[in-house]
């Protein structure tokens, strides 16, 4: 077991270059699930009533 010293304090760095990739990442996987705009736009005619 490895014993780990509980007052030791840990220094992050904000790297924009890294931002920037992981919210590619993310962005990435939101929209491969995106069902594309053609779809989108006639499912939101064909329910365009249904709004208030």
């Amino acid at each position: 077991m490895v014993n780990h010293d509980q007052n030791k304090k840990y220094l992050f760095e904000f790297d924009e270059k890294g931002t920037i990739e992981v919210s590619q990442q993310i962005m990435n996987s939101y929209n491969s699930g995106f069902i594309g705009e053609e779809t989108a736009l006639a499912e939101s005619n064909d329910f365009a009533g249904t709004e208030s």
